[in-house]
């Protein structure tokens, strides 16, 4: 599967999950994207921005996996995250 990342930054990832950002306790502070990289198996680990609630921010996470898994390619770059 391929992902765009940035303008330009295409790369080729074997898994994405989406998973709670959880800072212990059962406390969920946001979303979580991981996305395993082809070939090294490399870890790219992105959270939803902070000004997104939980409950959209995890439901747009499940529907870009979702669309990236089906198609087999998509555009990372309009979801409002930053990389951990």
């Amino acid at each position: 599967m391929r992902v765009l990342f940035a303008p330009g930054v295409v790369r080729e990832v074997v898994a994405a999950e989406v998973v709670p950002m959880d800072i212990g306790d059962g406390k969920i502070i946001g979303t979580q994207v991981n996305f395993t990289l082809a070939p090294s198996g490399d870890k790219l680990e992105y959270i939803y921005s902070q000004s997104v609630p939980i409950e959209e921010s995890g439901q747009r996470a499940i529907d870009f996996v979702n669309g990236l898994y089906e198609k087999g390619f998509a555009d990372f770059t309009a979801e409002p995250t930053e990389v951990l």
